[in-house]
């Protein structure tokens, strides 16, 4: 009688089928980013990847939902990070300037992802209606935490529409970011950190 595969089995079969599912999207993410969405290819992912071009229908049904898997799983190792960054870290305003150099310092370290999610995804008409979307605003939604909490500490005015406030400071950070990426990644991407850090916090704090 065939033996039924104990606790530790599964553990290790669903850890190997999840690096072989991140390594998929960590080829994509290299093919993506180079060739772009539309001219990129299952067959070259695959290679990339070292694995076969079935291999990857095993995981995803095309290149789009390749693509759309990206930043929700991205997403999932982010918000961690960036709360252990924030760790120790006094005062809503301290918080916002780490959040803006860690995140243009994350995209200056891995130029495909923000290809990905800046020119490919955030230019399509679907993208509001994905988990991928969903994924975003819960990135983003820490942003919105530094903002309530600079309110609640008083160092953020009070009568700042908090929802405003957060575009405001992803709006100017995807811009500076997408000029980079257009620009062919020709400079350094973090110079640009304390200043916008500087800009959004004054238009942000309070002056009481």
């Amino acid at each position: 009688m065939k033996k039924k595969p104990n606790s530790v089995q599964n553990f290790n079969n669903k850890g190997r089928e999840s690096e072989k599912k991140r390594k998929i999207l960590a080829s994509a993410i290299k093919i993506f980013g180079e060739k772009g969405f539309q001219n990129a290819t299952i067959a070259e992912i695959a290679k990339e990847a070292g694995i076969g071009d079935a291999t990857i229908y095993e995981y995803f049904k095309n290149k789009e939902d390749i693509l759309l898997a990206i930043p929700v799983e991205i997403t999932k190792e982010l918000i961690p990070q960036i709360h252990d960054h924030m760790m120790g870290i006094k005062g809503a305003l301290n918080k916002l300037r780490k959040f803006i150099w860690w995140w243009l310092n994350y995209v200056e370290k891995n130029p495909g992802y923000g290809s990905i999610v800046l020119l490919e995804l955030k230019t399509s008409k679907t993208y509001v209606t994905t988990e991928a979307y969903q994924a975003a605003r819960n990135f983003y939604q820490i942003l919105l935490d530094i903002i309530q909490e600079g309110q609640e500490e008083g160092t953020i005015k009070k009568e700042i529409n908090i929802y405003l406030a957060r575009s405001l400071c992803v709006g100017a950070m995807e811009h500076i970011i997408i000029r980079w990426l257009l620009k062919d990644k020709r400079y350094s991407l973090i110079q640009y950190a304390d200043e916008l850090a500087d800009l959004l916090i004054d238009s942000l704090k309070s002056t009481d």
